[in-house]
């Protein structure tokens, strides 16, 4: 019998993150018919999705992926209230195939097709991940360029952000920007276009944490502070602090920080540093455009103590 993953995805995934955008443009002041017009839908289907949100929600849920589904919709209706339908079209294909084509939602397409074969692996020949990874780290840059908050966390090493392919095995596995992410008139600027191979700090972590944990391909490296540290708490963020002791090598950094976030999994690690190295914060997530966004939620957070200007 054929269990085609892209079937999976067109009715089982897209049902619940459309149910998701919908509430969230409601939310935002949308009509039903303007919802509509968005999602491609009819609105008798958008009144169905408000009035079934639930069911959806709980269907997520057994199926696995509520998870999946609250940070593609997070970020998918984002662009859509910044009237970037083509990016948030873009973005949500490419994050479904590349989560399809990493097999990492096989175990929720069984709960729908038990007969599929645990040896199945067939979805992993739709995309190349390569070059959807250079198209997540391109949008997240797009995000953070466009949020001048943003600049409150640039360290003096200069920011960056980096996500894998599944499976890295070497930086070349691994793009982030050349030269680093930095603060220009008020707001933060990547002056190179986002690279494979060009972190070798953000990479060897990813290469450690990745390999761990499949659902975690991307990092951030930003400013710490004490008012970092309380926006983290505000939100009620996961973290975990390592180092500040010594004079730590590189391979020391990567290795506390990679095996502090493999113990606990929290969405912060904050690295110490040592004798002439600065703090750093690190920021965890599924890829770069979720973490993207949650420094954009971090920064306005950081924004109540420390207003920009």
């Amino acid at each position: 019998m054929l269990n085609l993953g892209l079937e999976f995805l067109v009715d089982e995934v897209l049902p619940l993150i459309k149910a998701r955008v919908a509430k969230e443009l409601s939310d935002n002041g949308y009509s039903q018919s303007r919802i509509a017009k968005v999602l491609g839908v009819t609105q008798p289907m958008v009144n169905r999705l408000m009035n079934q949100y639930d069911y959806y929600i709980d269907r997520a849920r057994k199926l696995g992926v509520l998870a999946l589904v609250d940070a593609v919709s997070n970020a998918v209706v984002r662009m859509i209230l910044d009237g970037r339908f083509d990016d948030a079209s873009r973005y949500l294909m490419n994050t479904l195939l590349m989560d399809l084509a990493s097999l990492r939602l096989c175990n929720a397409h069984r709960l729908v097709k038990q007969d599929i074969p645990i040896t199945c692996s067939v979805c992993a020949i739709l995309t190349t991940p390569r070059d959807a990874v250079l198209m997540d780290v391109e949008e997240a840059i797009k995000i953070l360029e466009a949020n001048p908050e943003v600049s409150l966390l640039v360290p003096g090493v200069l920011m960056n952000i980096a996500e894998a392919t599944p499976r890295p095995r070497d930086p070349n596995d691994v793009v982030a920007v050349p030269g680093r992410i930095d603060k220009v008139g008020g707001r933060v600027k990547a002056w190179n276009p986002p690279a494979y191979g060009a972190s070798e700090h953000l990479a060897m972590i990813l290469i450690k944490v990745t390999n761990s944990d499949p659902s975690t391909r991307a990092v951030a490296s930003v400013r710490w502070g004490s008012d970092v540290e309380e926006a983290v708490k505000a939100l009620g963020w996961g973290m975990v602090k390592v180092g500040g002791s010594s004079k730590p090598s590189e391979h020391e950094i990567v290795s506390r920080v990679s095996e502090s976030y493999m113990r606990a999994r929290p969405k912060v690690v904050v690295d110490m540093g040592g004798y002439g190295i600065e703090p750093i914060t690190y920021v965890f997530g599924a890829n770069a455009v979720e973490v993207a966004q949650d420094l954009v939620t971090l920064a306005r957070e950081l924004t109540k103590v420390r207003p920009l200007g």
